[in-house]
């Protein structure tokens, strides 16, 4: 299983799918892109590729990682699980590059789930409705994957301008490089805990005479942000769009159920009411 996770998100998706390969008798390797070797996929029976969705597209380093994969000469069953903080359509094109480096590398994908997690940047959502969508997925991801396993395939519906749609969105990989020499530290609230500088997945921050000095290689991922003990990271031009602190996931009372913004609700709705129909098998 390779995975790439900015603020950790995707890799408790990560974490959840080991444990349900591990307990169906079968031996997981995990792989982080940003800091394990390419490994030979050819010896491995299935590929698991899991990653949180950027601008409609897979992170870079996903991408990168997968360029540099060996060619196959074997049939293996690729399983591709994503996950993002809206529930649109335009999400499900996402993985149409990636789908393209694994045919050259003669690796298909057999099937692909999308699953609604916290969004790390543009707007914070509430604890609960962090709680509901991490219980969707403990309850949905199971089943998909048992579904894979039994050899039934799954792509999501493709929507008639996702392509030219997803290829110009690209462009956030260069806007991250550049909005990205533009974060700022507040050292009246800085402690100096290096968490920032020593968990950036990009090492795209550096210690120069006692400040934080950012470059610019930045994934715009928020993982310094978000993780921030003490919020002292301003995110450039976009510091209106920060979440603040990272998500609990507890459980909490329904008074928070309110979702922001009203252009994503309806998408809410839909992805609730679809998993409720998969858990309860209608």
């Amino acid at each position: 299983m390779i995975y790439f996770s900015g603020t950790y998100n995707t890799k408790i998706l990560v974490d959840l799918t080991s444990t349900i390969f591990n307990n169906k008798g079968y031996v997981v390797k995990a792989v982080d892109v940003t800091k394990g070797k390419v490994e030979d996929v050819s010896d491995f029976d299935i590929l698991v590729i899991a990653y949180p969705i950027y601008a409609f597209n897979a992170p870079y380093p996903i991408i990168d990682y997968v360029k540099r994969l060996n060619k196959v000469s074997k049939d293996i069953k690729c399983l591709i699980l994503k996950d993002s903080g809206e529930y649109l359509s335009l999400n499900n094109a996402s993985s149409l590059q990636l789908a393209s480096i694994l045919n050259k590398k003669n690796i298909k994908v057999f099937s692909e789930y999308h699953y609604l997690m916290p969004y790390s940047f543009v707007f914070r959502h509430t604890d609960y409705m962090a709680y509901k969508m991490l219980s969707i997925i403990k309850e949905r991801l199971p089943l998909d994957i048992d579904d894979f396993l039994n050899g039934n395939h799954h792509y999501l519906k493709r929507f008639i301008f996702d392509r030219p749609f997803s290829f110009i969105f690209r462009v956030q990989r260069l806007g991250g490089k550049i909005n990205g020499k533009h974060y700022r530290i507040d050292y009246n609230k800085c402690i100096k805990c290096n968490k920032c500088l020593n968990n950036c997945p990009a090492n795209n921050i550096k210690l120069i005479d006692d400040k934080y000095i950012f470059g610019n290689k930045c994934l715009m991922c928020q993982r310094c942000s978000v993780n921030c003990p003490k919020q002292a990271i301003s995110v450039g031009f976009f510091k209106k769009w920060a979440i603040g602190p990272s998500y609990s996931f507890s459980e909490v009372t329904t008074y928070q159920k309110e979702v922001k913004p009203k252009y994503c609700a309806r998408s809410y709705k839909r992805y609730f009411e679809e998993s409720e129909k998969r858990i309860n098998h209608e």
